[in-house]
């Protein structure tokens, strides 16, 4: 992966949940961030803290750097997927850490996007082509680990963090509502 902002580092989150004792791991507490906000979501960052708190399952309490990073978290991701450079960055794993966590990093990550997309109601039907990357995140989150550490299981890693990262802008974009702009109809000129 190339130089990515310390907003998205993985072992800042890691260490946050260390801090806490949580149960919860990184990559799924940032899937399920983005999962909601590419169902329509948007949560205030009292909201957000809380339903970070609770994913993350820790028996200690959030210290005020943690909020920070969470609330850093948070903006980073919704500015990503509203931005108009097609940029999602992966709360995973660098590419010192072996082919087996990064793969099992990118599972959990699509693991809580489902569940956080699952958790927002949303009105009408997805398009064929979101119901299949949803299926394709099923199975993404079931991988098995035990990969060797090759040139092959890295190409095959890349594609597939590759599109899901795409993935996940083609479903933002088709669950987002409607601009007023697309809502009005133009003027007519008379």
């Amino acid at each position: 992966m190339a130089l990515m902002p310390a907003v998205f580092d993985y072992d800042r989150y890691a260490q946050l949940c260390s801090d806490v004792g949580a149960v919860g791991r990184p990559a799924e507490l940032h899937g399920h961030l983005v999962g909601r906000l590419s169902a329509g979501a948007r949560l205030d960052h009292t909201t957000w803290l809380s339903v970070a708190q609770e994913l993350l399952d820790g028996s200690g309490s959030l210290a005020e750097a943690g909020k920070v990073a969470l609330i850093q978290l948070y903006d980073a991701s919704l500015a990503e997927l509203t931005g108009s450079g097609f940029d999602l960055t992966l709360v995973l794993p660098d590419d010192a850490a072996t082919i087996d966590h990064r793969t099992e990093a990118l599972g959990q990550w699509c693991e809580g996007f489902l569940a956080g997309f699952g958790l927002v109601e949303r009105s009408g039907e997805l398009s064929e082509e979101a119901d299949s990357v949803l299926r394709d995140f099923v199975a993404i989150s079931q991988v098995q680990t035990d990969l060797d550490e090759s040139e092959a299981n890295e190409v095959d890693f890349m594609e597939v963090m590759e599109y899901v990262r795409m993935a996940v802008l083609m479903v933002f974009s088709e669950c987002q509502p409607a601009t007023t702009e697309q809502d009005t109809p133009p003027a007519s000129l008379h």
